[in-house]
């Protein structure tokens, strides 16, 4: 098990409602976790299995790498299901706050990044959603702007997406940061609501701009499945959830855009 800081100050408190480091401590949580972060994770030696290597295509900065690692060895012994990994909650290492616990939104994106090509190297451990805030920024608004020769309504529409999904966010992370921060102000705990939320954005934000930079339109409202198959509730819920937030944005885009529709059906 890996084990994480007590919060030191309001960035490490936002890591900690969002639950950035939930597979750090997976090993307390389950038996035999989906995969498992290599600060702490023991191997059968290469004698064993010498094509299991860490890819160069991961970034240096982590992200993605142990998730392969250990879908690799899953692939390596096929016939061991569940049992490919175990957990030792009594194995622990403490990991120290990225950054020394100062905003560390580099590490957020650089997991990302990493995480992203998880789709590629894996795609049958992968599932469909519906586009999330940013992909429908991205690839509907923004295009819908250019066609309609609309920039200050698409800059308008997008706003209001970015706004109502951080809204959103914020509201789901309040509880969280209600506990944490129990004793402070509601201002300040919504705050950090909010400020968790910026996390998951920002990651967000990364593998929309893995998917320009590589032209992997595969990806596209591609999500990795954390949990390999062991949840199919949270693949549920997220795809749920999907559904949800992208008719709010499309009611949101039509909306906004009224006025090119209105026209368009007079000429019709």
């Amino acid at each position: 098990m890996t084990t994480l800081p007590e919060a030191t100050n309001t960035w490490t408190t936002m890591l900690r409602v969002c639950n950035v480091g939930y597979f750090y401590g997976v090993s307390k949580l389950r038996r035999h976790p989906p995969w498992a972060v290599t600060a702490n994770l023991l191997v059968r030696g290469s004698r064993f299995n010498p094509t299991i290597q860490f890819k160069e295509c991961y970034p240096k900065t982590g992200g993605g790498e142990d998730i392969d690692l250990v879908y690799q060895y899953k692939a390596f012994y096929p016939t061991s299901g569940l049992l490919a990994t175990a957990a030792v909650p009594e194995a622990i290492v403490k990991h120290p706050w990225w950054n020394g616990g100062n905003l560390c939104y580099k590490q957020i994106r650089g997991w990302a990044w990493g995480d992203s090509m998880c789709i590629l190297e894996w795609p049958s451990k992968t599932f469909m959603t519906f586009p999330n805030w940013i992909e429908h920024v991205t690839f509907i608004i923004l295009p819908l702007a250019i066609y309609t020769k609309q920039p200050v309504t698409g800059l308008a529409v997008g706003s209001v997406v970015i706004v109502f999904e951080h809204l959103i966010k914020m509201s789901r992370y309040l509880p969280a940061a209600l506990k944490q921060c129990e004793g402070d102000s509601i201002f300040y705990q919504l705050y950090v609501a909010l400020g968790a939320g910026t996390v998951l954005s920002a990651q967000e934000i990364t593998r929309v701009n893995a998917i320009l930079r590589r032209f992997s339109l595969y990806s596209i409202c591609r999500r990795v499945d954390w949990f390999d198959g062991q949840e199919p509730r949270i693949k549920l819920d997220i795809q749920f959830g999907s559904i949800i937030r992208f008719v709010l944005n499309v009611g949101i885009t039509s909306i906004g855009f009224g006025s090119y529709w209105q026209e368009w059906l007079n000429q019709v």
